[in-house]
C-alpha cells in the first residue's frame, strides 16, 4: 500500500526542532515507522545531504505537493496565457479605427435617470457632445513640415529678445506688462549706493567688502575720539572688550582648526595660542579673547609685556586666571613646544612714536622664529611703525572703522562693536553698516 507513494513530492513538518522538509519520498518503512527522502530541501534551503530518513514520532504534518516539473509547466502555461491575451489588447489598439459620434454610442446604452441634471441640459449640448461629436480619422497621416513652416522662429526669438509681446498696440489707458529675466526683480528698487560711509576729511585709504561697498580708512585721531564718545555715552571699555574679544575668538579659532580640534575625539591635541599684550585698552579685548578660548577648551598663554598694569586690564587678568591657564611676564616662559596662533595686542591704534619698540625686541624675535601665523589685534599700520624689528603679521583685525593698513599688515578683517549711529553722527561720520548679517568682515584694497 505504501508503494504507490514512492516518487511523490511531500512536504514534511518535524516542528520546531527539526525543521521542515521537502522533497521525494524514496522509501517507506512500515515496520520501522520510517519515511525517506530524496533531493531535499530544509527550511526552504537545499540540504546539504542527499536522503534524509524521518521518525514517524517526530512528524507533526504530512502533505503531497506538486512536483517541480508540473509546477513550471502550470507556470509556462499561465505566461502563454497572459502574453495571448496582451498581444490582442495591442493588436486592437493599434489598428486604425473610425471614431463613431459620441451621441450615437450614449444612445445605445440606457443611461441612469437623473431628472435634476436631464431638466437642466435639456435643448443644450452637452460638454462631451462638443469634444467627441466629430469624426476623427486616425488614418490620416500628421503632415510635419507644412506645420513646422507655419511656425515663424525668428518672430518669436525677436519677441523673447526684446522683452515684447505681440499683438495689437494698447489701448490708452491699457497697463503695459513687461517681461523679466530670472535675475531681475518684479518690485522697483532704487539702485544700490556702494558708498555708506562718509568722513569729515579724505580718508588716505580705501577699502572694499566682499559685496563691494567702500570702507574708508580712519586716522588715529579718529579712532581716540570714537573711543572717548562711546565712554561719554556709556559704552565703557567692559562691553567693548567683550565685543573684541568675540571677533578674535571667532577667527582664531578658524586659524587653529577649531571644528577638528576642539572634538572630545581629538582631545589630545588642543591647540596652542599665545596672547601678547602691552598696556592699551585694546590689549584688555585680547585678554578677554584668551579667556573665550581658555572656555572653548583651547590651551592659552598670556604674555604681559610690563608688570605694572592699567586697573581695567587688571580685572580682565583676574577673570582669565579663573580659566587655570597661566599668565606670565618673561620671556624663557614662553612655551617651547609648538604654537598653533599668535594673537598680538602689544601697541594701541592710537600709537604715534615712542620708545616701547626697542623693549619689545625679545618678544618680536621670538614670535617671528615661530611657525606659527600671528594676528594682530587693531594695531598701528605698519608703515607708522616703520621699523625693520616687528611682528610678522599674517592678519589684522580691526574696529568699525580700519586704519590705512598695507600689504605688510596682511590680511584684513574688520569686526562690529555695535557702536550706535548715534555716536557717528556726533563726530560728523555719516555710517552704514557694512557688515550686513555678520558682525566679521574682511576687507580688499581699492584699486
Amino acid at each position: 500500500m505504501s508503494g504507490k507513494y514512492l516518487g511523490s513530492y511531500v512536504s514534511v513538518d518535524c516542528g520546531e526542532l527539526f525543521g521542515c522538509y521537502q522533497g521525494q519520498v524514496s522509501n517507506v518503512d512500515t515496520f520501522n515507522q520510517t519515511i525517506s527522502l530524496k533531493d531535499v530541501w530544509k527550511n526552504g534551503l537545499k540540504s546539504s545531504t542527499d536522503d534524509v530518513t524521518l521518525l514517524a514520532k517526530d512528524i507533526l504534518n504530512l502533505s503531497i505537493i506538486p512536483s517541480p516539473k508540473e509546477d513550471k509547466i502550470e507556470n509556462k502555461a499561465d505566461i502563454e496565457h497572459l502574453e495571448s491575451q496582451r498581444i490582442k489588447k495591442n493588436s486592437a489598439r493599434d489598428s486604425p479605427r473610425k471614431f463613431d459620434p459620441y451621441t450615437s454610442f450614449s444612445s445605445q446604452i440606457a443611461l441612469p435617470d437623473t431628472p435634476s441634471k436631464l431638466n437642466k441640459v435639456k435643448g443644450k449640448a452637452g460638454k462631451d457632445d462638443v469634444c467627441f461629436g466629430t469624426d476623427v480619422n486616425m488614418e490620416k497621416d500628421f503632415d510635419f513640415e507644412t506645420n513646422l513652416a507655419l511656425f515663424d522662429k525668428k518672430a518669436v526669438m525677436g519677441e523673447i529678445t526684446s522683452g515684447r509681446q505681440q499683438g495689437p498696440p494698447p489701448g490708452p489707458g491699457t497697463r503695459t506688462v513687461s517681461n523679466f529675466r530670472h535675475d531681475e526683480n518684479v518690485l522697483e528698487t532704487l539702485p544700490p549706493t556702494y558708498r555708506q560711509i562718509h568722513l569729515p576729511s579724505p580718508s588716505a585709504k580705501e577699502f572694499l567688502t566682499d559685496a563691494g561697498l567702500v570702507v574708508p580708512s580712519a586716522t588715529a585721531e579718529l579712532r581716540k575720539a570714537m573711543q572717548d564718545s562711546m565712554e561719554k555715552l556709556g559704552i565703557s571699555l567692559e562691553r567693548r572688550s567683550e565685543s573684541i574679544a568675540r571677533a578674535v575668538a571667532e577667527v582664531a579659532l578658524h586659524f587653529v582648526g577649531g571644528p577638528h580640534r576642539l572634538t572630545p575625539k581629538n582631545s589630545h591635541q588642543k591647540p596652542v595660542v599665545v596672547v601678547l599684550c602691552g598696556n592699551h585698552p585694546e590689549a584688555a579685548g585680547a585678554v578677554c579673547a584668551a579667556r573665550h578660548l581658555a572656555t572653548l577648551g583651547v590651551q592659552t598663554v598670556v604674555y604681559l609685556q610690563t608688570l605694572t598694569v592699567s586697573h581695567y586690564l587688571k580685572k580682565e587678568i583676574e577673570l582669565y586666571k579663573l580659566t587655570g591657564q597661566s599668565v606670565i611676564n618673561n620671556e624663557k616662559h614662553l612655551p617651547s613646544a609648538s604654537v598653533d596662533l599668535i594673537i598680538a595686542s602689544l601697541l594701541p591704534p592710537t600709537w604715534v612714536g615712542g620708545d616701547e619698540i626697542p623693549k619689545m625686541k625679545g618678544i618680536i624675535e621670538w614670535a617671528n622664529k615661530q611657525r606659527a601665523p600671528t594676528m594682530a589685534i587693531d594695531q598701528p599700520p605698519y608703515a607708522v611703525i616703520n621699523t625693520i624689528s616687528w611682528l610678522d603679521v599674517k592678519c589684522t583685525l580691526s574696529a568699525d572703522l580700519p586704519l590705512a593698513y598695507g600689504d605688510r599688515d596682511g590680511k584684513l578683517y574688520l569686526y562690529s562693536l555695535s557702536t550706535p549711529r548715534k555716536i557717528f553722527q556726533s563726530l560728523g561720520i555719516e555710517y552704514d553698516s557694512p557688515f550686513g548679517s555678520k558682525f566679521v568682515i574682511t576687507l580688499h584694497e581699492a584699486c
